[in-house]
């Protein structure tokens, strides 16, 4: 079995230090704060024009990657240690997450040692991107943890495992 891990919100949590990112960018730009407990994500910025949001996101990017990094996340020790069964060999992460951003979070983490390899989607059409994932192992069937169940919505894949604790809601789907 191959198995493919999300990254935000499910193998870390780093929606505080992500929001602190956002926040610093858009108040470097002349924007007020937004102070709320759910992720920041560009989708939310549609009343920036998009030159303007392309640099608060790569500012964001840049204070995100700071040496605070590893101690301003949290990883979920529970898929950690999934990982370590599973083996490298059959574990990939799957993100739509910026690469710089994600290359040092494996760094500073040192997460890359559980991981084959980062596969990058912009997870925009779910059938699209379990054909892709799918074809690039070669298999039929394959389990994938992801924190959002939209993603899997209308879908009767099986949960075969979750992890639920304070900082993560993680689901297994055999896909």
């Amino acid at each position: 079995m191959k198995y493919f891990v999300d990254l935000d919100d499910t193998l870390i949590n780093s929606t505080n230090l992500n929001n602190d990112a956002y926040n610093f960018a858009l108040e470097k730009y002349g924007y007020s704060r937004i102070v709320t407990s759910e992720r920041l994500t560009r989708e939310k910025f549609k009343f920036i024009d998009k030159l303007k949001l392309d640099k608060i996101i790569e500012l964001k990017q840049l204070y995100f990657c700071q040496d605070w990094l590893k101690y301003r996340i949290t990883l979920n020790e529970l898929i950690i240690k999934k990982l370590e069964i599973y083996k490298k060999s059959n574990c990939f992460l799957w993100t739509k997450a910026n690469k710089t951003r994600v290359l040092k979070i494996l760094e500073e983490c040192k997460l890359d040692r559980y991981f084959k390899e980062v596969i990058f989607d912009k997870k925009i059409s779910f059938e699209e991107s379990i054909t892709k994932l799918k074809n690039y192992v070669n298999s039929k069937q394959i389990v994938i943890y992801e924190n959002n169940r939209d993603f899997f919505v209308s879908k009767n894949y099986k949960i075969i495992d979750v992890i639920k604790n304070q900082k993560f809601d993680v689901r297994g789907y055999l896909v």
